[in-house]
């Protein structure tokens, strides 16, 4: 339930916030593009696990080698693969080469929230932004960023860390979003939430509805720095790390033999540990189980679907 008070007070932040954001607005590299549907499945895909900065650097290879939907589709899952590289968690490559297939098979690209999360590696964030992004549809939209700036705006968070739930903020954002703008509206969220609303040291004394905010004064304590990654460790490296590291190897040949490849990395990465072998052949036996590569009947490996 959205108190009346509550919508009376938006109706001041929302036109303060978009005049900010036309001053202030982020630039990325997807937003000057046309905003088809495609375009922002595939950046959304990227956007997932991935920073932005490394996504402004691969966006545009991958669709120049994949300018549509149909190209997408068409394309083999080693060459996929190969386009990913760069951007890591390489499933969501496989995810995205899937649901482009599936549009395909349709011979329409989904128009509603149903049809987009029935998409192989879709959820409701992602489907949500392709209707705001790309047919500015009055969708709510709900983002890391996004909780927390709605979360701070509109009850008095008790520190930083705080948020209310996310329920509660997607019935929040399609109370108060302004219709006919819902994508501007959700650019404006996420660029203060990144910029000046953010999670461990909000810069509140920049923020332009610090006047209609009830959780400014629970923000002057920066929160405490993150514990070191407790991401278990394998001779250097986290075990993604060295998927992505065989996985590039291996897409860098047809066929790669298993004595080629260990040697490669013993001597890439100067390991000469002989417990390093049976660790790389539990990273091949789970990049097969994954459906990444495929063992052929000589021992060697290739990326699946190889033709």
């Amino acid at each position: 339930m959205i108190h009346h008070a509550t919508r009376e007070r938006f109706r001041r932040i929302v036109p303060t916030l978009l005049e900010w954001h036309r001053a202030n607005q982020r630039s990325f590299i997807w937003r000057g593009l046309k905003r088809s549907p495609y375009i922002v499945l595939v950046s959304e895909f990227m956007l997932q696990q991935t920073g932005a900065k490394q996504v402004e650097k691969h966006l545009p290879e991958f669709l120049r080698k994949f300018p549509t939907v149909k190209r997408l589709a068409a394309a083999s899952r080693p060459e996929v693969i190969r386009a990913w590289h760069g951007l890591g968690y390489n499933r969501r490559a496989i995810n995205l080469h899937l649901a482009a297939k599936a549009i395909a098979a349709k011979g329409i690209f989904p128009k509603d929230l149903k049809g987009l999360q029935g998409l192989p590696g879709v959820g409701l964030y992602t489907a949500s932004a392709v209707l705001a992004f790309a047919h500015n549809a009055d969708v709510p939209v709900v983002d890391v960023n996004i909780e927390r700036v709605l979360s701070r705006l509109w009850k008095r968070m008790p520190n930083p860390a705080a948020t209310l739930p996310m329920r509660d903020i997607y019935d929040l954002d399609i109370a108060i979003l302004p219709k006919g703008h819902s994508s501007e509206w959700h650019e404006a969220l996420m660029d203060l939430g990144a910029t000046i609303c953010t999670k461990r040291a909000p810069k509140c004394e920049l923020c332009p509805l610090r006047p209609m905010c009830p959780s400014v004064q629970k923000m002057k304590v920066p929160l405490a720095k993150p514990s070191l990654n407790s991401e278990p460790r394998y001779f250097g490296q986290p075990r993604r790390i060295w998927r992505g590291r065989i996985l590039q190897l291996i897409s860098k040949n047809e066929t790669l033999a298993k004595r080629a490849l260990l040697a490669n990395l013993k001597k890439s990465y100067a390991i000469s540990e002989t417990t390093f072998i049976p660790f790389v052949l539990s990273v091949l036996n789970m990049l097969q189980k994954d459906g990444f590569i495929s063992e052929t009947r000589k021992g060697a490996f290739t990326l699946a679907g190889h033709q």
